[in-house]
């Protein structure tokens, strides 16, 4: 796994984890693993394109209910009544499952419609535990009629014991007996504050004392049926919702199978919708794998295309005949940059995942990649850095075929020069008799020549500007790069008598090579031209090709037009023809007639229309993404909000952040952090009226002092228990787990909290804790 930290793949598997909307889905993505074949590798592809079809409807469908999964599906695997917090935990699985099914169904594709047909039907589900509990999980009063009826008389005789108490409160001959005019509770039964010594005025039942003893609480004779009843009735109550949830729970576990598979499939597609989302903003594309070439077109590292730089894209072609690039040239040029595009585009198809190249780069499906790349040095296994990194070289030497790729940065530079340059041309020799494939780059010079026409390795360099010795970042192939020491000397201005002197002293075969530089820098002027021209003629035929594509599928769908007119008016016409037939001649034309016009249709049938995932005309786009949903703006790498319908110009107004600004639709992607739709699909798609949950509140404590934590968390249970909130989640990390026991400790002691547990290992682990609120 360190190989391939140096080589930018966590950071890759980061991004895309950041488009998980599951703990389980994120964990899921950072457990991205190499498949074992190219056919695995092939699925992985086209799943993750039909994934974007569904991206591209305008939707990207939530999995945050699997965050709580664990809570509740062991309860209800072992027939447990579930508590009213876990239903509403069931509920708001089953409306994001059926928002995922309707998402899945408008899109006709294998993986969208095999995925759909495979979910559980959770409008059931849904409809059971909305006849008992509410969307914020309380118990419905309607919820049995049994229920409805109790809660009722709850309420008539609540209303008369109210009654009774206010007149007695309010009676004239009262006011020297009782202490304060109201009414209160103590142990569920309404109560007056009477004066101490005085209630023997008010016939009834002492239910305590204040704290001073100047009060005590009296249950008026008149009112004890009535709350000898409610007490009753509470009881009751309890005892019919009691009953309701054990019917629910028992219902809920017979489905228990049908969950655990709904569950796995949200998962695999809370993935797929994460890695379609980083492919859409990177412009990532699947590719095709190849058995000995390796043909990366136009390249680029996915970071730096994220990060909205623009970006210089690089085709490098290898094949069984030149298999190993050796990259040469000045520091800061580009060439660890390419050696880590190369390397992460093969790491990422092996993966299964679309790279940042053209849809016709070919790269062969490597079983292996060996990375060289940075200081690997070890101090427990007591190796220097060369050492170590003669060791990666020792290990790289060892493998052989066409499906190895080996990664090596500086090779042998970080010795002396003539040893370095001797060891590092016998592994390069080595690794050419192998026949696997490698980039490797150096700065040392003896590298970059003396190798045979029929050799394996292939020298390469990247451009720099000879005027202002800038590198341009453009890889040239055949042609090694130089380090440009003293060329930078003579253009910072170092004495010319230095330079000079630097010259002589340089051996005989450099000195000649520097000398011939002039002739080389013209001759990669030459090429870099001719690249240019290149780019321009292959983007001109792209543009062109595009233009007639979409004449040609103006002209099929005008044609299906004009033909569908022509259809409906031969068909009129036969209608009228038969209508206005002679009765005579009834039969007989009737029969050559609807002849006629059942084989109309197949003489001017047109071929039909398909409608991909992405949209085609302003019509569609601006069905699929109305003002106010939001998108991606690549030009300022951040969504914005759409302010607009496309114009005649099919301009579209985007506002993003502050900025406001006029983009067309086709430079519009969906949005990388989209908003979650599992209302609004749910309502499409359910014949039943469903209201979701409010998502539990959540506070993040890391980075923070105890004390600084403590305060806010104390603010937050306030506003939390305020607002009738049955849960919350605290995220503190784990750290020198200082602040977590400090959390704990607090949540233990604090009257606000019923109880808390740990996250699950799906859930975030012990970096989390769940709190439950009770009433106070």
């Amino acid at each position: 796994m360190q190989d391939l930290v140096v080589l930018d793949w966590i950071e890759i598997l980061e991004k895309i984890k950041s488009h998980a909307t599951s703990d389980a889905g994120r964990e899921a993505v950072m457990g991205i693993k190499p498949h074992r074949s190219e056919t695995e590798a092939y699925a992985s592809f086209h799943e993750i394109a039909h994934a974007t079809e569904v991206l591209n409807q305008g939707v990207r469908p939530y999995m945050s209910s699997l965050d709580l999964y664990s809570t509740w599906i062991l309860r209800l695997k072992k027939n447990a009544v579930l508590k009213t917090l876990e239903i509403k935990d069931v509920r708001s699985f089953c409306l994001e499952a059926l928002a995922l099914k309707e998402a899945l169904h408008e899109v006709q594709n294998e993986w969208a419609q095999t995925i759909s047909k495979s979910l559980m039907d959770a409008e059931e589900p849904v409809s059971a535990i909305d006849q008992i509990i509410t969307g914020g999980g309380e118990i419905r009063s309607d919820a049995s009629e049994t229920l409805y009826r109790l809660f009722k008389e709850k309420e008539r005789l609540a209303r008369e014991v109210q009654q009774s108490m206010d007149r007695l409160v309010k009676a004239h001959q009262m006011e020297n007996v009782i202490q304060d005019k109201y009414v209160t509770t103590r142990d569920g039964r309404w109560v007056i504050p009477v004066r101490s010594g005085m209630q023997s005025h008010l016939p009834g039942v002492i239910h305590g004392s204040s704290q001073s003893k100047q009060t005590v609480f009296v249950e008026p004779q008149a009112v004890i049926p009535n709350n000898n009843r409610l007490r009753q009735i509470e009881v009751e109550i309890e005892d019919e919702i009691e009953r309701l949830l054990t019917e629910l729970s028992k219902y809920l576990s017979s489905k228990s199978t049908d969950i655990e598979s709904t569950r796995l499939l949200m998962e695999e597609c809370d993935v797929r919708f994460a890695q379609a989302q980083f492919a859409n903003q990177v412009n990532a594309q699947p590719i095709e794998f190849s058995t000995d070439s390796m043909e990366l077109i136009e390249v680029r590292h996915p970071l730096l295309q994220l990060a909205g730089k623009k970006v210089v894209s690089n085709t490098v072609l290898l094949d069984g005949h030149k298999s190993i690039l050796l990259l040469s040239g000045p520091n800061a040029g580009g060439k660890t940059v390419l050696l880590k595009s190369i390397g992460l585009a093969a790491q990422m198809a092996r993966c299964g995942l679309p790279i940042c190249a053209s849809e016709t780069s070919k790269i062969p499906f490597f079983k292996d990649i060996l990375i060289g790349i940075g200081d690997a040095q070890s101090v427990d296994e007591e190796l220097s850095t060369f050492a170590a990194h003669l060791k990666i070289l020792g290990k790289a030497a060892s493998v052989k075929g066409h499906q190895n790729l080996i990664l090596i940065d500086e090779i042998c530079g970080s010795t002396d020069p003539e040893e370095g340059s001797a060891l590092a041309r016998s592994f390069i020799e080595t690794f050419s008799t192998n026949d696997i494939f490698g980039v490797i780059t150096s700065h040392l010079g003896p590298l970059k020549s003396g190798w045979e026409d029929d050799s394996r390795v292939l020298n390469g360099s990247l451009e720099y500007d000879p005027k202002t010795g800038r590198p341009t970042y453009q890889f040239i192939a055949g042609i090694p790069g130089d380090s440009l020491a003293i060329q930078t000397a003579k253009r910072v201005g170092v004495a010319q008598s230095i330079v000079q002197r630097a010259m002589d002293i340089l051996a005989p075969a450099t000195r000649a090579r520097l000398e011939g530089l002039e002739q080389i820098e013209r001759l990669k002027a030459d090429i870099s031209v001719l690249q240019d021209n290149l780019r321009k003629e292959t983007k001109k035929a792209v543009e062109t090709k595009k233009k007639y594509e979409g004449l040609l599928e103006q002209f099929n769908k005008d044609k299906d037009e004009w033909l569908q007119r022509t259809l409906k008016k031969a068909e009129r016409k036969v209608e009228e023809a038969i209508a206005q037939a002679k009765v005579t001649e009834t039969f007989k034309r009737h029969t050559a007639l609807q002849e006629i016009k059942y084989n109309l249709p197949e003489i001017v049938k047109a071929k039909p229309i398909t409608q991909p995932g992405a949209p085609e005309t302003a019509q569609e786009f601006a069905k699929k993404f109305p003002p106010g949903s939001k998108v991606f703006v690549q030009t300022l790498n951040q969504d914005g909000i759409v302010q607009s319908t496309p114009n005649s110009k099919g301009e579209v107004m985007i506002l993003s952040g502050s900025i406001r600004l006029q983009l067309h639709w086709q430079d519009l992607r969906p949005p990388g952090k989209p908003q979650n739709p599992t209302s609004q699909l749910v309502r499409q798609s359910s014949n039943v009226t469903v209201a979701l949950a409010d998502e539990d509140r959540t506070l993040d404590l890391r980075g923070k002092t105890v004390e600084d934590a403590l305060s806010d968390l104390e603010v937050a249970l306030d506003k939390a228990s305020t607002a009738r909130e049955d849960r919350m989640k605290i995220i503190h990390g784990h750290g020198t787990e200082a602040l977590k026991k400090a959390v704990r400790t607090y949540l233990s002691r604090s009257m606000y909290v019923k109880k808390w547990k740990a996250g699950s290992p799906e859930g975030g682990g012990d970096g989390i804790t769940w709190v439950e609120l009770g009433e106070l």
